[in-house]
């Protein structure tokens, strides 16, 4: 986990590389890149197709912010203990913090949160010190030892979120898996794999609030025959017993 710090407007520190938070600039500049290449005669409708779904990730992201309701955002401000916990984003999209107004998130990028929170607070508390980590809420389905809901933080590896559902089962099949948000398919199987190989954060994979990853699973490769074929002959026997012919 990374813990973004601000310090008087200071710039953002961490442990991790500075990109497992997407930055204003980085999101504008991969748009950019997005658009020409989906653009291009060179590459093949399904590339651009994709090219184009992820472009449209981002323009919500640069439009709306990252920061959805159900979301949590892990504060610590020195000097403050009753500023300092976990709070989470309520209905509006706003974050409420002890005796203070509400604070709208509405269009702030997780990686602009510090920065946004500390001159927010800068109204009430005089050179305010803070640390900041987001947590998303997702959910981690199919093929996992513990599928469910999850509070991750943003700046987590993919891998690491399949980690905390339990790991992948026996029967999984990263190529077939996926995310999937309000029932569309936003990252699909060769993307997901492709970001899992890569080493991409949930932040770079452009998931939000209420995203589900949903692994995949390998086929048995039982016939229809064996697969049918016990409840076939459980009925038939059944069918014998009434007629006392069994």
């Amino acid at each position: 986990m990374i813990s973004m710090i601000s310090n008087r407007g200071a710039a953002q520190t961490g442990a991790t590389s500075p990109k497992a938070q997407a930055s204003r600039q980085q999101l504008q500049e991969s748009l950019a890149q997005i658009d020409q290449l989906s653009n291009s005669t060179g590459y093949s409708s399904r590339i651009r197709n994709a090219k184009k779904a992820e472009a449209a990730l981002l323009r919500d992201r640069l439009a709306e912010g990252d920061l959805q309701v159900g979301d949590q955002v892990v504060l610590t401000v020195v000097g403050e203990p009753n500023l300092t916990g976990t709070f989470s984003v309520s209905a509006g999209r706003v974050l409420q913090l002890p005796g203070l107004p509400e604070i709208s998130l509405r269009g702030v990028l997780r990686s602009e949160v510090p920065q946004f929170l500390t001159d927010r607070l800068q109204k009430f508390l005089k050179d305010p010190t803070i640390r900041v980590q987001t947590m998303i809420r997702l959910s981690v389905l199919g093929s996992v030892g513990k599928p469910g809901f999850y509070q991750i933080s943003a700046d987590q590896l993919v891998g690491d979120a399949i980690m905390l559902a339990g790991g992948p089962a026996g029967n999984s099949d990263i190529q077939k898996t996926f995310v999937r948000r309000a029932g569309v398919e936003i990252v699909p199987r060769e993307s997901f794999a492709d970001g899992l190989t890569r080493g991409l954060t949930l932040d770079q994979l452009n998931l939000r609030a209420g995203d589900e990853i949903v692994l995949g699973s390998k086929s048995t490769g039982t016939t229809p025959l064996l697969q049918f074929g016990l409840p076939i002959l459980s009925l038939t026997m059944i069918v014998l017993r009434a007629a006392k012919v069994y």
